[in-house]
């Protein structure tokens, strides 16, 4: 299975002449989050069009607007579609791309930390509906994947962090050099964000579908994503995954023995960040069993779960929903 091919770069003159280079006056279209606008200048000559981008905004109708300017671009399967933005972002270009003619010429452009280090990677794309997050989506992996680093030079602190909890989700899975280098601020974006991707690369080339191994991407998720439902997503997603991880790193200890200074260490590092460490939710047991229930990697009641032995020993187990929302809800 060939993964998606990675270009580098540090200022957003370079990732014109990339872009440039790629497109060669090629059919085209450019999605970019109206956000961006005021932050990169593109070269005039693309053929842009700007996407309000938040959660709300993530569903079928947006969908369908992009699939309306690629029919009146008279797009084919051979035609250049380009997304920039965050992981909204990506996952809606990436969903209208699949299917756009049962799948047309992808490449993403991410603009946020999260993105670079997790989001545009490994072909999962979707949207929102009234059962949760990404419940409707394919797997279509990008031709390219554009980095440029300038990106993170506006980003919020809550941004930043987002991207961090991912890359530090990386270090817990498989290269404990990241957990070292970000707990010692030695914050070298780039080598960060090669090094997440790797971890996550090495997982894709195993199983893209998520049928097993890719399951352990999901660390921190499965609360996570029930923490943002719970909040209204008035929570962020990185906020969300490490109270999960978190979570997760206690159930370890007593399933697995793992150190407890490691989610010490974590926690600490929260607390540095100004970063939560607990949650307490909104939703009665019934109501959080019925989001929970939506949860892709549910299967009678039972979801799989993920945990770890160690640093770099990520393992997964069936864990009931009724056992699991006791352990959150009785905490």
């Amino acid at each position: 299975m060939k993964l998606s091919e990675i270009h580098y770069s540090n200022k957003f003159d370079d990732l014109n002449s990339q872009l440039k280079n790629f497109i060669n006056q090629e059919k085209h279209v450019i999605f970019i989050d109206s956000k961006l606008s005021s932050i990169i200048n593109l070269d005039p000559k693309f053929k842009i069009f700007e996407i309000e981008i938040n959660e709300s905004t993530k569903d079928l109708n947006t969908i369908q607007k992009i699939w309306k300017i690629m029919f009146s671009e008279s797009l084919d399967r051979s035609s250049k579609i380009i997304g920039i933005g965050g992981g909204v972002l990506s996952d809606l270009v990436g969903f209208a791309t699949s299917t756009f003619k049962r799948g047309a010429n992808l490449s993403l452009v991410p603009s946020t930390f999260l993105g670079m280090v997790d989001a545009a990677h490994g072909g999962k794309t979707g949207f929102n509906n009234e059962f949760g997050k990404n419940q409707i989506g394919t797997f279509f992996i990008p031709e390219k994947i554009f980095i440029c680093t300038e990106f993170l030079d506006s980003l919020s602190e809550i941004e930043m962090n987002n991207g961090i909890i991912e890359s530090l989700k990386a270090g817990f899975l498989g290269d404990k050099e990241i957990i070292e280098m970000i707990y010692q601020d030695k914050l070298n974006n780039l080598e960060v964000i090669k090094k997440s991707i790797q971890v996550k690369y090495n997982i894709l080339k195993n199983d893209l579908r998520e049928s097993n191994e890719r399951m352990f991407l999901n660390l921190g998720h499965t609360i996570g994503h029930l923490i943002e439902k719970d909040s209204n997503y008035s929570i962020s997603h990185g906020q969300a995954v490490a109270i999960g991880m978190l979570k997760g790193f206690e159930i370890s200890e007593s399933k697995f023995n793992l150190n407890s200074s490691i989610s010490d260490e974590f926690k600490s590092f929260l607390n540095k960040r100004s970063m939560k460490t607990e949650y307490s939710f909104n939703s009665n047991q019934s109501e959080l069993k019925e989001i929970i229930s939506n949860d892709k990697k549910v299967t009678s009641d039972v979801v799989k779960f993920v945990l770890i032995k160690n640093i770099q020993e990520p393992v997964l187990i069936d864990f009931s929903i009724n056992h699991l929302l006791e352990v959150l809800t009785n905490a």
